[in-house]
């Protein structure tokens, strides 16, 4: 289960936040969860009558799941009025994951755990009234008997069917002796029968991935796409497709990559996705409609580390998702990016454990009818216990954009930065952060942007090496940021 409560291990870029201080873009805490009421908060939703639903992996009754609870369902306003909806039993479940609008009002959602009466289980689908009435609907087996799912780990997805379709991370009909439990299955839930009916059982043998960790995404033609962690032919995870009837086939390999999040699909046909990364920082991705694998984004910390959970396209074009470490504040923060179609990248906010507004953000952004991004944090916050957060998507913060003229240099050799902001600095000038990572180059901490100016140059230094090296340098107020590349060639 993706709970991070009790993983937490802060380190701090001090200096950075000194001459930063507190962060002052847009992001604001909507609700701070104490533990009681919920903890390690995800899986947001806007549903039809403008309030924000979501679900805690942990947190409420700590009775029947010590020491951190079975999680939780509540509701959120814009205003931050909260209400806990429901608190999880490990009868009833245990670590939801996230929620689905249905027919009036019904929300339906699953839990990872939980579901039998003598404790322990696989899962569960369950559904909660709009007056409040919590009901089980299906009870996972479990993966070590063949051949039902077992610990559905994506939340739920509505069909234009009137179906619901999600995976399990385990179960299904295959099985060897290192796993025991299953490699996972794709099934499909009728509210209207509360049958559950498995598409598609996972195989490491053909090489199409298991482990199904992420939502799915229903596509053009109705088709639905999604992501295995792992074993794949080409060495990671892979992206599949799948119709209601189960045919399934497999849309790509992703080498080195282990995708946690899913994807989304575009107009054009083309699918974004996110790779949590295992062992590296991990990467943002494209796949045409050719099939042609693209890597848009290799994170390097200073951008953000570790996303798992899918990217979201809102109306102006951008794509927006979290890190749930990273960032340019905070080394286990989080941030917030902003990705363009063609890979530009920018970082909105970086959490840190020093500022009450949440760390390790923990769940997929949605666009609100307000017009604002609204997500979750795991941990942090007033009461250390996950936040529900919003940040305006159009603050870009003061900079502007960072260049190096040539791009190019010699080894051994220095050349000169420029910084640009949006708007003349204010009367105190405006300090700019600076950063270059990873390889043989050197910039100063800071750069003074002087009163009234918009912009300020700085001197880029490399050391002498033998192979040809890319560093990146970012520039960054408070959190906020952008980025230039630099070759250095020997």
């Amino acid at each position: 289960m993706r709970s991070l409560a009790g993983a937490f291990c802060a380190v701090l870029f001090p200096t950075l936040l000194a001459a930063s201080g507190a962060a002052a873009d847009s992001l604001q805490v909507v609700h701070n969860f104490n533990g009681l009421d919920g903890q390690a908060p995800t899986g947001l939703l806007q549903a039809a009558n403008g309030l924000f639903y979501g679900v805690g992996e942990n947190g409420g009754d700590t009775k029947t799941c010590d020491p951190d609870g079975c999680g939780v369902i509540f509701s959120v306003d814009a205003a931050g009025t909260f209400t806990g909806l429901h608190v999880f039993e490990v009868t009833d479940g245990n670590a939801p994951t996230g929620l689905v609008e249905g027919k009036a009002g019904t929300l339906y959602g699953t839990t990872m755990l939980g579901g039998k009466d003598e404790a322990g289980g696989s899962g569960t689908i369950f559904s909660l009234t709009s007056a409040g009435k919590y009901k089980v609907v299906y009870r996972f087996t479990g993966g070590f008997t063949c051949c039902d799912g077992a610990s559905p780990n994506g939340h739920l997805v509505a069909a234009t069917d009137g179906k619901f379709y999600g995976t399990t991370m385990n179960g299904g009909a295959f099985r060897d002796a290192d796993h025991g439990g299953g490699f996972g299955t794709v099934y499909r839930f009728d509210p209207a029968t509360n049958a559950v009916t498995v598409l598609h059982s996972f195989s490491l043998a053909d090489g199409n991935g298991i482990f199904p960790n992420g939502p799915l995404f229903q596509g053009k033609g109705g088709l639905l796409y999604g992501t295995a962690r792992e074993g794949g032919s080409g060495g990671g995870g892979t992206v599949f497709k799948i119709d209601a009837a189960g045919n399934f086939s497999l849309v790509a390999q992703l080498p080195g990559m282990e995708p946690l999040g899913g994807v989304i699909q575009t107009r054009q046909g083309d699918l974004y996705g996110t790779d949590d990364g295992g062992n590296s920082n991990g990467s943002l991705f494209r796949i045409d409609t050719a099939g042609q694998l693209s890597v848009l984004n290799r994170f390097d910390g200073a951008d953000g580390k570790g996303p798992s959970f899918a990217l979201t396209r809102t109306a102006d074009g951008f794509f927006y998702g979290t890190t749930q470490q990273g960032g340019l504040l905070d080394a286990q923060g989080g941030a917030v990016f902003r990705l363009s179609a063609n890979g530009d990248y920018r970082v909105l906010h970086s959490f840190a454990s020093a500022v009450p507004q949440g760390i390790f953000p923990n769940a997929t952004l949605i666009e609100a009818s307000d017009g604002m991004l609204y997500g979750t944090a795991a941990l942090g916050g007033a009461a250390t216990r996950g936040t529900v957060f919003r940040i305006d998507p159009a603050d870009l913060g003061p900079v502007a954009s960072v260049s190096v003229h040539p791009a190019t240099v010699n080894s051994g050799s220095s050349v000169k930065a420029k910084v640009k902001l949006f708007a003349p600095a204010p009367a105190q000038g405006l300090v700019v952060m600076l950063r270059a990572q990873p390889g043989p180059v050197t910039v100063p901490q800071s750069v003074k942007v002087r009163a009234g100016k918009t912009s300020a140059t700085f001197t880029v230094s490399t050391m002498k090496i033998g192979a040809e090296n890319n560093s990146r340098i970012y520039a960054s107020v408070q959190g906020q940021g952008v980025r230039t590349v630099i070759k250095v060639v020997p």
